[in-house]
């Protein structure tokens, strides 16, 4: 996909305070550390661990201090790079601004059965089979998943009971698959991208604002309750669906850029720009295109 939107650029030279630990598993060319945990072990609050691109899957990790976790990026435009690729990345409890961001993730980044969880942010990602998995959490708040490629075809992101959670933000992501039982106060989906996924909201949705998204060939009514719809497309290219209202625009081709299939996943040659005659051109609410070139995040 031909868009600075997946290209991660780093910029951890210019931190002047917060050490960045190199982890490289590549034994002809070793880092500091060849995983990911042993990096962990010895970085403190506020540290930057790199991980390096390798055409060897990295072992899964647990962030158990207040890090950036950052890999090579995803879909950059150069020949013969490798993904930084792990399978799981487990989030231990009574944890604060943590930043995960550049990887490709094969299993899953999980926060299971933790609690007292605070301003993380998860971006920049490809979830290639994976998903997030918020399986019982309490007490925790402040969840930006921002920018990240969703290609696994079931559950992208899966809410699974826990109590007291709020302020999460699901923005400019690409979704071929569900998000699923979230039961979150001050929940926002906007400028997303769902497509080829029959029902995107898996389970009850309810009184979240959903805001600039394109739904193609996704029904963005399903499973919802009590949500409010502002800015949002939706087309289907052999159906019908449930009218939206509003100022919402109802069985509309929202011109991608790139034709998209009308089945199967995401390919990095497509491109969910609008064309400029897309009646998603310059309609979202702050007066950008819908889906994932528009809002704050762009």
């Amino acid at each position: 996909m031909k868009t600075k939107f997946f290209i991660l650029m780093l910029s951890v030279g210019m931190q002047t305070q917060a050490a960045v630990l190199l982890v490289n598993n590549a034994t002809a060319n070793p880092g500091q550390y060849l995983q990911v945990d042993a990096a962990m072990a010895a970085a403190s609050p506020g540290d930057t661990i790199y991980v390096n691109g390798s055409s060897v899957l990295y072992s899964s990790c647990i962030i158990t201090k207040s890090i950036t976790l950052i890999g090579a990026g995803t879909f950059a435009q150069k020949q013969n790079q490798f993904p930084s690729k792990i399978q799981y990345i487990d989030i231990n409890s009574n944890l604060s601004n943590i930043v995960i961001e550049g990887l490709e993730i094969t299993g899953s980044i999980r926060f299971d059965a933790e609690s007292n969880i605070q301003n993380v942010f998860i971006r920049y990602n490809y979830f290639s089979t994976g998903d997030i998995s918020f399986n019982n959490i309490d007490n925790s708040s402040n969840f930006v998943v921002s920018s990240n490629v969703f290609n696994n075809n079931s559950f992208a992101l899966d809410f699974n009971g826990g109590i007291n959670q709020s302020n999460f933000t699901i923005e400019n992501n690409i979704f071929r698959g569900s998000i699923r039982s979230m039961n979150v106060n001050n929940a926002t989906l906007n400028n997303n991208v769902f497509y080829n996924y029959a029902t995107p909201i898996n389970t009850n949705l309810n009184s979240a604002l959903i805001i600039n998204n394109i739904f193609y060939n996704a029904n963005p009514l399903t499973n919802t309750t009590n949500c409010t719809y502002l800015n949002n497309i939706s087309y289907g290219t052999s159906t019908t669906y449930g009218a939206m209202g509003g100022n919402n625009i109802d069985n509309t081709n929202p011109q991608f850029i790139t034709a998209v299939s009308p089945t199967g996943g995401y390919l990095p040659t497509y491109n969910f720009g609008v064309q400029t005659s897309s009646p998603a051109h310059n309609y979202g609410n702050d007066g950008k295109d819908l889906g994932i070139y528009g809002g704050s995040a762009n």
